[in-house]
């Protein structure tokens, strides 16, 4: 009787990632390789978030408008908080209409990792795709609701001047200071849900600290320049200076928007890149 042979092992081939210790620039060029990716996830998010939905992309329009309506009627009919020459309703939804776009930015950034934490440990990528993708895919929202803005601008007569060409600059402002944020938050929640529990309140006190609903003229002389750190003062007040015609700005604003909103971008980011690695395993 013949033995048949003993089949031969087939090698296994592992590879195994390990980080390289490369460099920000680096990291900035893999970030560019995946590009496509970026693009893939931002359109997932904007997908998902209003499928099923019988309103689509008007939630976009809805949140700020009736957060126009609600504070109008509390603090400028209520309160008696007056915006000069400029009607309430449009000075608070100037403010509103890149506040709404913070909020949102802030948020997706935060739970980006939680979120796409499938995709994280089973496939290799920058994990700062997570992030921006979600910041993307809030431009759209954004550019959704600026048609609101501007059908309200058109009811009121009024015409924005050069300065309207300022606005991606306040936009991409308030995405630095929303992923600098984020990005801490998101490497705390990888590890304490609660953050993303906290992130809403978090965002409402935020809005309060900020001349959203209020001139920043009300903001006595001796506490200016406490409430001048909070970096998201200049850049509503640069919005309104870019949508209102003849709204008094002060340049000197952009200083402690951009120097804070800076300071903690690089912090994210390097919080972020010190403890992604372990992402993975916690999550």
């Amino acid at each position: 009787m013949a033995t048949c042979p003993a089949p031969e092992h087939t090698p296994v081939t592992r590879t195994i990632i390990q980080p390289t210790g490369a460099g920000v620039w680096e990291e900035f060029a893999e970030l560019w390789r995946y590009r496509e990716l970026l693009g893939f996830l931002a359109w997932r998010d904007i997908r998902v978030r209003y499928r099923q939905t019988l309103l689509g992309a008007s939630w976009a329009l809805i949140e700020p408008f009736v957060s126009v309506i609600l504070f109008t009627l509390i603090f400028n009919r209520l309160a008696g908080i007056q915006s000069g020459e400029i009607p309430y309703p449009l000075f608070c939804f100037t403010a509103m209409l890149l506040w709404t776009f913070f909020a949102r930015a802030l948020r997706s950034t935060t739970l980006s990792l939680v979120a796409n934490a499938g995709l994280a440990t089973k496939a290799y990528f920058p994990r700062l795709v997570l992030p921006l993708s979600g910041q993307l895919a809030t431009v759209v929202d954004f550019c959704c609701a600026a048609l609101m803005y501007f059908i309200l601008l058109a009811y009121y007569g009024l015409l924005p001047g050069w300065s309207v060409l300022t606005v991606p600059l306040w936009v991409l402002l308030a995405a630095l200071n929303a992923l600098g944020v984020g990005l801490i938050l998101s490497c705390i929640n990888v590890r304490f849900r609660d953050v993303s529990q906290a992130v809403p309140f978090l965002t409402q006190v935020w809005l309060f600290a900020t001349p959203v609903v209020y001139p920043l003229k009300n903001i006595p002389d001796k506490w200016m320049a406490i409430y001048l750190l909070n970096p998201m003062v200049g850049i509503v007040e640069g919005m309104r200076w870019a949508l209102l015609p003849d709204y008094a700005f002060s340049p000197i604003l952009i200083v402690p928007s951009l120097t804070i909103g800076v300071a903690m971008l690089l912090l994210g980011l390097i919080i972020f890149r010190r403890t992604q690695r372990r992402f993975a395993d916690i999550v």
